[in-house]
């Protein structure tokens, strides 16, 4: 039985796993994005390094998190969870994803202060390669709050249907019918009971994390257009 907490924790430090992509093998792998080290700069673009590197932090954050939340979904046996420890396992992933959807916030405030020195540059080309790379990170980190909220969006549904499921289940239970109740029932117009929702967890669980590495695959384009305009973006002041 796989549980997933410690592996949450196990992974928290490592890089992210790369997204499938449904392009060809030898086309050329996004720029990995990394935080902007020293440059050679006059002061004035002091600022613009540390808006851009708070907004990196928090994209690079989030690729982490993206990974475990992915890694787990994939990996955890959900079928073999009771219902307590498969309510624990999926909440731990929840919060996970809500992180990220902070963290996405966070950054993208720091993206909007890099487009305003961009809308203020005197430099045609500066003005140019800043707001390239303010967008670019800009659209990662919109993308990685789009995963995370559309991943507790669909736990949410997945929960709302357990839930209306164990409430006919409990009134089943509660309301036993008269046998003269159920022989006239029984020779009345059936009507379709609820529907029981699936029980393959690992199936469904599965499906969200592919629809994760999808997402992702987007993202790390986004990051490496930003990545490519980063130094240009931040020197030069």
């Amino acid at each position: 039985m796989l549980m997933l907490l410690p592996l949450v924790l196990a992974l928290a430090a490592v890089d992210p796993v790369p997204a499938p992509s449904s392009a060809p093998s030898n086309a050329p792998k996004p720029t990995p994005l990394t935080e902007i080290g020293r440059v050679r700069a006059l002061p004035a673009c002091v600022p613009i390094v540390a808006h851009a590197n708070g907004a990196i932090t928090q994209a690079l954050d989030n690729d982490r998190t993206l990974a475990i939340i992915s890694t787990n979904l994939h990996n955890t046996d959900f079928d073999k969870l009771n219902f307590l420890q498969r309510r624990n396992a999926i909440e731990a992933l929840m919060k996970q994803a809500e992180i990220m959807r902070i963290n996405s916030s966070a950054g993208d405030a720091e993206v909007k202060k890099l487009r305003e020195y961009a809308v203020n540059s005197p430099d045609p080309k500066r003005k140019e390669e800043l707001k390239t790379f303010a967008d670019a990170l800009g659209g990662a980190l919109y993308r990685q709050k789009k995963a995370a909220v559309e991943f507790m969006r669909d736990i949410t549904i997945m929960r709302g249907r357990e839930d209306a499921q164990e409430a006919h289940d409990i009134m089943q239970r509660d309301n036993v019918v008269p046998p003269f109740a159920a022989a006239q029932a029984a020779n009345s117009v059936s009507v379709s009971p609820i529907p029981p929702p699936s029980t393959h967890y690992n199936k469904q669980m599965k499906y969200l994390g592919d629809t994760m590495d999808d997402l992702a695959t987007g993202i790390q384009a986004d990051e490496g257009r930003a990545a490519d305009h980063s130094i240009a973006a931040t020197t030069g002041c």
